[in-house]
């Protein structure tokens, strides 16, 4: 049974991918049509919105079929060969900036906590760019005002930790799992932005660089917890570490270094 279960879910990615690979294109040339008709129409004519707001709903299209296709490359193993050493905390504290003005103007509170020293990963930086900005996005975008959101890093053993926590409403315990497949949405309402597919994209990519994922229970809030593995014969770079403020200590907070994550 659990065979037959892996042997449908492959073919349902499978399917999904084809899918993704055939329609891309004549979307396209569809969205190029639309963009040469709207040309014929002033802006204050009603058909120039229509055919406005035709050209957003392609793109939020074009969108899910090029994640889609991503994810097949990302499973397949593509960008293995464009690995490179690298100082994960320096890439980590570079994404956090941008997002700066983007929480306050939310109400929100971002708390990073960055090695000074961090030993370094052998990883695709504009990948684990991305996954670090999806788990970011993904905790302003449902979390309320008020919300503290941490971002750190810490190494133990031969693992570098990254973790990405908040105090906010958190998720049920049996969807921990599930919010990494494929356009699973806990917002059955729709009312926030998103297609489904960034968690999945974040688990693509930290399988691709040898890592594990997992969700936890931050009591309250959500924790997202990444390990990836540390250069064997890492180059150490000294960074004087990201201007954010420091979370003290808390008596009884569990280190990242002790939780020992999922492999999905």
């Amino acid at each position: 049974m659990l065979d037959q279960n892996e042997f449908l879910i492959a073919s349902l990615k499978q399917v999904s991918n084809d899918i993704a690979h055939d329609m891309r294109r004549p979307l396209a040339r569809m969205r190029q049509n639309l963009e040469r008709a709207i040309l014929t129409h002033a802006p204050s004519d009603p058909m120039y919105e229509q055919v406005e707001c035709a050209i957003g709903e392609l793109d939020a299209a074009l969108e899910i079929f090029s994640s889609l296709l991503k994810l097949a490359q990302l499973e397949s193993g593509a960008w293995k060969d464009e690995m490179e050493s690298l100082d994960p905390a320096r890439l980590l504290g570079s994404v956090l900036e941008p997002y700066r003005s983007v929480m306050e103007d939310h109400g929100q509170h971002l708390l990073g906590e960055i090695m000074p020293t961090c030993p370094a990963v052998i990883g695709h930086p504009v990948l684990l760019r991305q996954a670090f900005s999806n788990l970011i996005e993904n905790a302003i975008r449902h979390t309320p005002g008020q919300t503290t959101i941490t971002a750190s890093i810490k190494s133990s053993g031969n693992s570098i930790h990254i973790e990405i926590a908040d105090n906010g409403p958190g998720i049920p315990a049996e969807a921990m799992q599930r919010v990494f497949d494929r356009f699973v949405r806990l917002d059955t309402s729709r009312t926030h932005e998103g297609n489904g597919l960034g968690l999945s994209m974040v688990k693509a990519i930290v399988r691709l660089h040898a890592g594990t994922i997992a969700l936890y229970d931050n009591s309250p809030g959500l924790r997202c917890v990444i390990q990836l593995p540390q250069e064997l014969h890492p180059t150490a770079t000294i960074w004087p570490g990201a201007d954010f403020p420091r979370r003290p200590d808390r008596p009884g907070a569990q280190s990242a270094g002790n939780v020992d994550a999922a492999n999905f």
